[in-house]
């Protein structure tokens, strides 16, 4: 069920001074998905929950208290242990146990070791004349757990039939041999055993994997099984499970509040995090299923039914005894009914491959890391518009001390348009002959980026801006629409810190037509993308523009550009060669545009003025750069602050690079 916090924001409307634009006001809507406190709960919108719970609607890793039964925790928490070991011991998931013998058939097997019911039990399975020695029972709790108590009792109306020689091993969860098996570590060995009541405890250790083995022949009956630990689960996660925003969406804001948890014993130094990654998806599976004809080895991407045998895996043919012709038969019943004669060949399928669908998903996002208490707001960086989304959380800490959050908030509005496509070119070579997009590197650049839209239905709220971002920065010159295309004056231009916003007269299904900004901006890097959005009402998530074939009038298909050189280079210009540093505002200091390209990180840089004798005079810079342009200035002063004599001086840049020193010296004069 859907618990969703709708917030109205009415879209701004500007005065169209050109009758290119008619402006229609519409509502945007912005929507929250919330969850954890004041919202869903953590455990409804779950995939998998390893160590992770939901606690008075937070969700943290789980904490053991002293004298609580981990096993009793974990099946109140919904993780139910399962009968049987696991497919892959080293991924975690939900708990599980298992033995080595017939016990493992019984219809409960080991769970009744762990019921909390003292009445239940292995019974008589180990009751009968064979020596019982070797029998061994495991644990899989499903994820690293602070433990330091093990207790095991009979039934109580057979107190005689403890066990009366055991060894029990323990593994972390994170040790596991050639063939991924935990390599268990002795805990406890006793080879004569009194206590009808085994209560072992043991300094806190982190134990994922337990292993019961009994050493004595002599038969036994074993009631209950329980746990004990005290802290935070050190290892945990956290997978959502597909959630669907009913159609295409585009999405804004990430908020998050997250508390850092530390006990008594805790250690303020120590830094607990909690990592999230995000996804969006276009369809209801990340995954592609693939199937592979036995005969002919080409494979075919099918349905998830299919590729689990869901549906027909086979194809029966009979004979049409007549042309001789082979006829597919879909339903096994008309096939077996016919004569031998006439029954033709069964061609059989198995399974093939199980893919990420990278056409219709996203990767998961870069991790962003938690570690202190407080709020984190930052926008969602994700394909859209999309209708799924996906998240995961994993906790790394300690014993005494875990992350906790919250609560979870996705902000999402409707589809402002059905599609959006850009695509960007020269302005004075908008179809280039080899259909690349190659400008020189360093030089200042006008480029055009048209952009066509569609609207599906006239619902749809429509845009009043676009956003452009590239590094460096882009700087707006004109924006035209129409066809033909007509420059707009009624525009106001927002600079942004890696780029602009646009913002005009409304745009709906009623006025649509080509759009195209013209900017300029300086390549520094080989391939630089430009990345750009339209503009919706106040607060509504921009929606993402996709390259594609946006105009006739551009032929290039991409919103990305290439700077024809490719090697790391440096260029530096001075404003004038000759400065009068007397306070009268003319030529009182020499303005340096330096300019780095093709430099893959930071790199060391060294600005100086000096003297002809070659004397340090003044240091302008010395911290590390990356590829950009920057500006520097000297005033004809000295490292004191003193104007420097009239004469001739040096301005030295020195680039230090991995593999090569990049300088330029230029003279300077100063007169007074």
């Amino acid at each position: 069920m859907q618990s969703y916090f709708r917030l109205r924001a009415l879209a701004i409307g500007l005065t169209a001074s050109a009758m290119l634009f008619s402006p229609r006001i519409s509502h945007a809507q912005i929507d929250v998905w919330h969850i954890g406190k004041g919202g869903l709960s953590w455990s409804s919108q779950a995939e998998t929950q390893i160590g992770a719970l939901d606690v008075d609607g937070a969700l943290q890793p789980l904490e053991l208290v002293e004298s609580e039964s981990l096993v009793e925790l974990l099946n109140a928490s919904g993780q139910r242990f399962l009968n049987g070991q696991p497919l892959d011991f080293t991924q975690g998931g939900q708990p599980r146990a298992w033995s080595n013998d017939g016990f493992f058939n019984q219809l409960n097997g080991p769970l009744d070791l762990i019921d909390g019911d003292p009445e239940t039990s292995s019974k008589s399975v180990f009751k009968s004349a064979q020596s019982q020695a070797g029998a061994a029972f495991f644990w899989d709790l499903g994820a690293p757990f602070p433990i330091n108590r093990i207790r095991f009792y009979p039934e109580p109306n057979d107190p005689d039939a403890f066990i009366k020689a055991f060894e029990l091993q323990v593994n972390d969860g994170e040790t596991f041999n050639n063939i991924n098996r935990p390599e268990y570590e002795l805990l406890r060995r006793v080879e004569v055993n009194r206590q009808q009541v085994v209560d072992i405890q043991f300094a806190p250790l982190q134990g994922r994997f337990l292993q019961l083995l009994v050493l004595s022949k002599t038969t036994f009956n074993i009631a209950e099984f329980e746990i004990y630990g005290q802290g935070f689960v050190p290892i945990a996660s956290y997978e959502s499970s597909l959630h669907s925003f009913g159609s295409a969406v585009n999405y804004g804001l990430l908020r998050m509040h997250t508390t850092r948890l530390t006990s008594a014993l805790g250690d303020p130094a120590t830094a607990p995090t909690a990592t999230i990654q995000m996804r969006t998806g276009a369809d209801d599976t990340p995954l592609a299923y693939f199937r592979r004809d036995r005969n002919t080895g080409s494979q075919e991407e099918v349905s998830f039914a299919e590729y689990n045998n869901d549906l027909p895996r086979r194809a029966l043919y009979r004979q049409d005894p007549t042309t001789g012709e082979l006829l597919e038969e879909i339903d096994r019943a008309p096939y077996l009914d016919l004569p031998v004669e006439e029954q033709g060949p069964v061609r059989d399928f198995v399974k093939g491959d199980i893919r990420a669908d990278v056409e219709n998903w996203s990767s998961w996002s870069p991790g962003i890391e938690i570690n202190s208490t407080g709020l984190l707001e930052i926008p969602i960086e994700l394909p859209s518009p999309r209708q799924y989304m996906q998240f995961r959380v994993f906790f790394n800490g300690d014993a005494e001390n875990a992350m906790r959050i919250d609560t979870l908030q996705v902000q999402f509005s409707p589809s402002l348009v059905s599609r959006a496509i850009g695509e960007i070119a020269l302005a004075s070579n908008p179809q280039p002959a080899s259909g690349v997009l190659e400008v020189a590197s360093g030089v200042d650049t006008t480029f055009v980026y048209d952009v066509r839209t569609e609207f599906a239905s006239a619902d749809l709220a429509g845009y009043r801006g676009i956003r452009i971002e590239a590094f460096p920065p882009p700087t707006f010159s004109d924006l035209q629409a129409g066809d033909p295309l007509t420059s707009i004056a009624d525009v106001n231009v927002v600079p942004r810190e890696r780029g602009f916003d646009v913002l005009f007269p409304p745009v709906s299904s009623d006025n649509n037509q080509p759009v195209r900004v013209v900017f300029d901006m300086r390549l520094l890097e080989h391939n630089t993308p430009i990345n750009a959005w339209l503009l919706g009402g106040d607060g509504v998530p921009p929606h993402p523009i996709a390259p594609g074939n946006a105009s006739d009038a551009i032929g290039t298909g991409v919103m990305n550009a290439f700077a024809t050189q490719s090697e790391p280079d440096m260029r530096v210009d001075l404003s004038t060669r000759f400065i009068t540093p007397n306070g009268d505002g003319v030529n009182d200091s020499v303005d340096i545009e330096l300019i780095l390209s093709q430099f893959s990180a930071n790199i060391d840089v060294s600005i100086g003025i000096y003297d002809l004798s070659g004397r340090l005079v003044r240091s302008l810079s010395t911290a590390p750069r990356s590829s950009g342009s920057y500006a520097d200035a000297w005033d004809g002063r000295n490292a004191a602050g003193r104007t420097v004599p009239p004469g001739l001086y040096f301005c030295k840049v020195e680039v230090a690079a991995d593999s090569e020193t990049f300088d330029s010296t230029q003279l300077i004069g100063v007169a007074h």
